[in-house]
């Protein structure tokens, strides 16, 4: 199987609570149209991602 190209952004949103702060989104259908996995940092950002949506195909 291969592994889907992941694309993480900083969005360090303007709220007290650091647990938003990465976003990450499959590249390969866009960011528009992908799921989308939050943490505080792009490891979680990426972990969040693939726990919940990695298995959708």
């Amino acid at each position: 199987m291969m592994e889907r190209p992941i694309v993480c952004s900083h969005v360090y949103p303007p709220i007290p609570i650091r647990d938003f702060d990465w976003c990450a989104h499959f590249d390969d259908v866009g960011a528009d149209c992908s799921p989308h996995g939050w943490g505080r940092t792009e490891a979680e950002a990426k972990q969040d991602l693939l726990d919940n949506y990695g298995d959708d195909e």
